[in-house]
């Protein structure tokens, strides 16, 4: 049985939508109708999305880091394209830094990314000039905020930051019409993940194997649509079993 989503007049802007899982959920929301404004730095891979869906996709090439170059892009999109229903942010990076040789630079590197970029973003798209009514937002977490692994102290503390600071956040745009949640997955096979986590022994660990990226867009569409209404500051764990 397959399960079909309408996002037709709907608007949505996407993070880390040049590949990986921001990729893939970019692709299948733009398949469902929605128009998206899509955000990473690199050009080339985001004009490749443009082109499969070119009545659908409005490009920006901009660091999520660099909130002043957001707000710009989201405006001009809500200017052209109407009020946003919701946003994604999977932009994300991963470093190992273990204690012995700890890379505090990096280690900031992947909270600027992850959670504060995150943040920016929710303040936007909740302002009252950018949003519709109502809306639903979807942040990445990880099974890494549950269960610690050898190396990855800054990654889990970056992604267990991203479950606190959603729940209270969505304490405080639910009044307003809007619901976020967190979604943490486990090792999906992407190129964040390719050469790091994929040459340990985890994948032994996963009682249905690793995942794919679009074992994890499904729960990605369900929070963002209107059969979630009722559901918000919660994180869903999509890992494959490894936290069983």
């Amino acid at each position: 049985m397959n399960v079909l989503f309408d996002f037709s007049n709907k608007r949505y802007v996407v993070t880390g939508a040049s590949s990986g899982i921001g990729r893939k959920v970019a692709e299948e929301l733009a398949a469902a109708g929605a128009e998206l404004l899509v955000i990473a730095r690199r050009l080339p891979e985001l004009e490749t999305l443009q082109t499969e869906y070119p009545r659908q996709v409005t490009v920006a090439a901009v660091d999520v880091t660099d909130f002043t170059a957001v707000e710009q892009h989201i405006a001009r999109f809500v200017l052209n394209k109407g009020q946003i229903d919701g946003s994604v942010h999977a932009a994300g990076i991963l470093f190992f830094t273990p204690l012995r040789a700890f890379n505090f630079a990096q280690a900031r590197q992947m909270m600027d990314v992850s959670y504060w970029a995150g943040v920016n973003l929710l303040q936007l798209v909740t302002k009252k000039k950018f949003a519709a009514s109502k809306t639903s937002h979807v942040q990445f977490s990880s099974v890494s905020a549950y269960r610690g692994q050898k190396g990855l102290s800054a990654y889990s503390a970056t992604k267990a930051a991203m479950q606190a600071g959603i729940r209270a956040i969505a304490q405080e745009i639910a009044d307003k019409g809007h619901r976020v949640n967190t979604i943490s997955p486990g090792l999906i096979g992407t190129t964040m993940t390719e050469g790091t986590l994929q040459e340990d022994k985890l994948a032994d660990e996963y009682l249905l194997g690793t995942g794919k990226t679009e074992d994890v867009v499904g729960m990605v569409l369900f929070l963002l649509s209107d059969r979630a209404n009722w559901i918000t500051g919660a994180d869903y764990v999509v890992d494959g079993g490894y936290l069983a």
